[in-house]
C-alpha cells in the first residue's frame, strides 16, 4: 500500500511538473514573440527558476511512503523544501545578475508556472473521480 501511495504521488508530481513546464514555454514564446528575445529569456528564466526546485522538492517528498517510515517522510518532505526554497532565491539571484533581465518576463512566468499547479491538481482530481 506504502508503495502504491508513494508511486501514486510521484505519477502526479510528473503530471503537474510536465503541466509547468508546458505553461513555461508557452509563457517564454509568448513574451517572445510579443517585446523581443530579452523578454523571452527573461520569462525562460522565470520559469527555470520556478521548475527546478519544483523537480527537487518533488523527489524528496515522494522519496519514502508508509507509516513504518513516517519520519523519514516528515524529514524528507522538510529537506526537499527547504532545498526548493534556497534554490528558488540561487535562481533568482542568478537571473538577476544577468545585465539584460527583464524583471517583469521574469516573475510573470515565475509566478504563472508555480500558480498553474493548482488547476492542473484539481483537473486531475476530477478525472479520477470520473474513472
Amino acid at each position: 500500500m506504502a508503495t502504491s501511495l508513494s508511486h501514486v504521488g510521484r505519477q502526479l508530481a510528473r503530471k503537474v511538473l510536465i503541466f509547468q513546464t508546458i505553461v513555461s514555454i508557452v509563457s517564454a514564446v509568448i513574451f517572445t514573440l510579443l517585446a523581443g528575445k530579452n523578454s523571452g529569456i527573461s520569462a525562460a528564466l522565470g520559469g527555470v527558476s520556478c521548475l527546478i526546485p519544483a523537480f527537487i522538492f518533488a523527489h524528496f517528498a515522494f522519496k519514502y511512503a508508509g507509516a513504518t517510515q513516517n519520519k523519514l517522510v516528515v524529514q524528507s518532505f522538510s529537506k526537499g523544501n527547504k532545498l526548493k526554497f534556497f534554490m528558488t532565491i540561487i535562481l533568482f539571484a542568478l537571473a538577476l545578475k544577468w545585465s539584460e533581465i527583464q524583471f517583469l518576463p521574469l516573475i510573470v512566468t515565475y509566478i504563472i508556472t508555480v500558480a498553474a499547479q493548482w488547476p492542473i491538481i484539481i483537473f486531475l482530481h476530477r478525472v479520477d473521480k470520473l474513472t
